[in-house]
C-alpha cells in the first residue's frame, strides 16, 4: 500500500474516533444533561464522520486500488498530497470553530467567515482529489 494511501486511512481512523467521541458527548448532553449542547455540534460531528472519516477512507482505498496512471497522463501525485492537507486542515478548522462558536455570545463574525472558508477548503480539496483521479479511473485522458 502506498504511503499516502496509508496516511489517508490512518487520518480517517483518527478523525472517525474524534467524531465518535463528539457524538457521545452530544448524546450525553442531550439525554443525560451531562455537558453542553449547541446547534453547531451537529455540523461539526457530521463533517468529521462524513468528510474526515468516510470520504477519506474511500480516498485512501482509491489511491491504493485504482490502476496506476498511464505514462504522460494528467494525474499528478502532488495533487493527491495537496488535497490531503487541504481536506485535513479544512476539516479540523471547521470542527474546532464549530465546537467553540456555540459557547460565545455574541458569535464572532470572523468565526462564521472562517468556518465558511474551511467548508470551501474541504470542498475544493475533495474536488481536486476527484478530478486528479479521473485519468486513473478513465484509463486515458480526454
Amino acid at each position: 500500500m502506498p504511503a499516502l494511501a496509508r496516511r489517508y486511512l490512518k487520518t480517517a481512523i483518527l478523525l472517525g474516533i474524534l467524531g465518535i467521541l463528539t457524538g457521545m458527548h452530544m448524546s450525553s448532553a442531550v439525554h443525560l444533561g451531562a455537558g453542553a449542547m449547541h446547534r453547531y455540534y451537529t455540523s461539526a460531528h457530521t463533517h468529521l464522520m462524513l468528510v474526515g472519516s468516510s470520504l477519506m477512507v474511500g480516498m485512501g482505498l482509491a489511491l491504493w486500488k485504482l490502476p496506476e496512471p498511464r505514462a504522460g497522463s494528467r494525474h499528478r501525485p502532488l495533487f493527491d498530497e495537496l488535497a490531503y492537507w487541504i481536506i485535513v486542515a479544512g476539516t479540523l478548522v471547521r470542527f474546532t470553530l464549530e465546537c467553540w462558536i456555540g459557547y460565545l455570545e455574541p458569535e464572532p463574525t470572523w468565526m462564521h467567515e472562517t468556518i465558511t472558508a474551511a467548508s470551501i477548503a474541504q470542498g475544493a480539496g475533495l474536488i481536486l482529489f476527484l478530478l486528479n483521479q479521473w485519468p486513473r479511473i478513465h484509463g486515458h485522458d480526454h
